[in-house]
């Protein structure tokens, strides 16, 4: 699959697990496409439920596509959608989420780069970027809820791309 000029791999090895590719969609803000998104889970993922809960080895790819993107630009923006997404849990992850945005900004992500927030099947959480390993909690089960919700939860970034995300295998 290519998006946006990307090529989407139909599967990709992460935590020494193979994923394969479930859905993916283009992030635009303000008529400038920003990054692709792709889910990419150990068995197919059709359900929101299953996307933001389960015990699926699977991560969330982010392909930065904008030369205008820095790492500042990216933590920001998903700080800002988890605020968004989130309500009230936000002000509960808060610590979490600027420890993520901290690592993010500290890594150098920017343009051409991806990043994957990657969930266990033990709930921990892993955040690789160019698929080396940046961040991990292992007691990240809840965080990553948080995560996922922000593209498959009720208030989704974007509905849209929350029903590419979930198109399974």
């Amino acid at each position: 699959m290519k998006l946006a000029g990307i090529e989407l791999p139909d599967s990709i090895q992460l935590n020494e697990t193979p994923l394969y590719l479930n859905g993916a969609a283009i992030r635009s803000k303000f008529f400038i496409q920003t990054y692709v998104i792709a889910l990419y889970a150990a068995r197919p993922v059709t359900s929101a439920e299953d996307g933001i809960s389960s015990d699926i080895e699977r991560s969330l790819r982010m392909y930065i596509t904008t030369p205008l993107a820095t790492s500042k630009v990216v933590s920001e923006n998903i700080q800002s959608g988890m605020k968004d997404s989130l309500g009230e849990l936000y002000k509960k992850q808060y610590d979490l989420i600027e420890d993520l945005r901290r690592v993010i900004e500290q890594s150098g992500v920017h343009y051409k780069d991806n990043i994957d927030i990657y969930v266990t099947s033990d709930g921990e959480l892993k955040l690789y970027k160019n698929e080396a390993e940046i961040y991990h909690n292992k007691n990240g089960r809840l965080f990553a809820q948080s995560i996922y919700s922000m593209y498959l939860g009720s208030r989704p970034k974007d509905p849209q791309i929350k029903r590419a995300l979930l198109k399974g295998f």
